[in-house]
């Protein structure tokens, strides 16, 4: 069976793998099934927080079905707990019907976010079934990869056309879109990515989006700002981490910021947590703004902090002095951050939006809701823009205890950069956050692979290979982006 190497520190502290928490639904439940098909439902959407709050509440009377068990270990494996997720999975696989299929996929995708490929090669091996399947076929076009990359993509490009489901024809497709990149096909590479955004990425309310945060933007601007300054921050709790927001767009250097910071034996890297979206939720069931934070008593905000915190340090190691949260929301809550969690701090990763446009067109992202603008260079460039213009106003009229960390800079010197975000956390430096490739840590995210490699910065400029695409317009937002 798959043995993908587990999150387990080598010295015996856990980095985020601990067995899931238990978070309490209430009472036993009447329909258990029915929370489980909600269960499934929301781990479908990446809702895995409230996912896993569904399954905790019925483990009692379901826990040991085939069905619980697939969707707990497909939330244990997004969440960052990789050996609790094969433990429930690798004996689900041996079962010759639908669950044994889909567990193999999720297996598949546990290994090769984990780099093991002799254990996704016996997997294939071993399930012939299922390897003819097409997401058997995927994966194994990801086996051939590294030694093959004509044939990985002679075999990537059938599964990409319209006859497969919307996010196979994503993944394979745009695994071919980064060989062909990585081959010198440049023009070939950029046709495929526009070919697969416009035919399975669904339409995109840009105006929507932007609104509120051209709102948020235009109330930084007021001249009156002192009720908006965070509130001095309490006394920790015995035993409470601080906060650190990675704050950047997807395809920015986040997860490799994130991973370096967890090689620190005081940080603990807690992905792309959504506990801003619990909380982004329970500030609108209130219809709470940031005027009306600025009114809530002490005890109300702490009790709003307590609903990111909670669920935050079940995932965090017990013994780390600070939580890492890359959450792709952050910049947009940041007046919410400086009232509720006061204390935070914040990395600003910024990278020059060329090469972070084309990154974010030719990935196999999900454009679906706070990235639905993934999809076309127009949206991107809308999105950097007020991205860059929200992010510094607020973190300088806030007054949040920031640093900001350049891409470019944080792959040439690395450890000035690190020197830098440790302080902010009154941390010293350790050797561990130079060396993210001996982090055992798993990061599940898009960018798993280059988390995994010592520090490159190969990926610099990259958009030169295709300046056709970038005029004057991008050359401005380049010039906002480091100013």
């Amino acid at each position: 069976m798959p043995s993908a190497r587990n999150q387990a520190n080598p010295a015996g502290r856990r980095k985020a793998g601990s067995p899931p928490a238990r978070s309490g639904f209430g009472a036993a439940p009447a329909n258990p099934r029915a929370l489980l098909a909600e269960a499934e439902q929301l781990a479908s959407a990446h809702a895995l927080l409230g996912a896993q709050e569904r399954l905790d509440a019925i483990e009692s009377a379901l826990g040991r079905t085939p069905r619980f068990r697939l969707i707990q270990g497909y939330v244990c494996f997004h969440l960052g707990q990789l050996d609790w997720a094969l433990a429930l999975l690798q004996p689900l696989a041996e079962r010759q019907d639908a669950i044994g299929r889909v567990a193999c996929t999720f297996l598949a995708d546990a290994c090769h976010h984990a780099g093991d490929r002799p254990a996704m090669a016996q997997l294939l091996s071993s399930q012939p079934g299922w390897a003819a399947t097409p997401e058997g076929r995927l994966f194994n076009a990801r086996l051939c990869a590294a030694t093959d990359p004509e044939a990985s993509v002679a075999a990537l490009l059938p599964l990409a056309e319209g006859r497969f489901p919307g996010q196979l024809r994503r993944m394979a497709g745009f695994d071919a879109v980064k060989l062909l990149d990585q081959l010198g096909r440049h023009r070939q590479a950029w046709s495929l990515a526009r070919q697969l955004q416009c035919a399975t990425a669904p339409p995109f309310d840009l105006q929507g989006f932007l609104a509120p945060l051209q709102e948020q933007l235009e109330a930084l601007r007021c001249a009156d700002l002192q009720p908006l300054l965070p509130p001095a921050p309490p006394a920790a709790a015995a035993g409470e981490p601080g906060v650190a927001f990675v704050l950047g767009l997807p395809r920015s250097g986040t997860t490799l910021l994130e991973q370096m910071l967890d090689g620190h034996p005081s940080v603990c890297g807690i992905g792309e947590f959504q506990g801003l979206t619990l909380l982004s939720r329970e500030l609108g069931e209130q219809g709470c703004g940031a005027e009306q934070l600025t009114c809530l008593s002490g005890q109300r905000r702490s009790a709003l902090g307590r609903i990111y915190r909670q669920p935050a340090q079940r995932l965090a190691d017990g013994q780390a002095a600070w939580i890492v949260d890359k959450s792709l929301i952050s910049w947009m809550w940041l007046p919410a951050i400086a009232q509720v969690l006061p204390g935070s701090v914040v990395l600003h990763l910024r990278r020059d939006p060329r090469d972070l446009a084309l990154s974010l067109s030719m990935a196999a992202i999900r454009p679906t809701g706070v990235l639905g603008w993934v999809s076309s260079l127009d949206q991107i460039r809308a999105v950097l823009s007020i991205h860059l213009q929200l992010t510094s106003l607020a973190i300088e009229r806030l007054q949040l205890n920031h640093r900001v960390i350049r891409y470019e800079s944080l792959v040439a010197q690395p450890e000035a950069s690190l020197r830098g975000c440790l302080d902010a956390m009154h941390l010293p430096m350790h050797e561990g956050v130079l060396h993210p490739e001996r982090n055992p840590r798993i990061p599940i995210t898009l960018s798993h692979s280059q988390a995994r490699e010592p520090i490159y910065s190969t990926s610099v400029g990259r958009w030169r290979q295709y300046d056709w695409l970038f005029g004057d317009e991008w050359e401005q937002l380049a010039s906002l982006a480091c100013s």
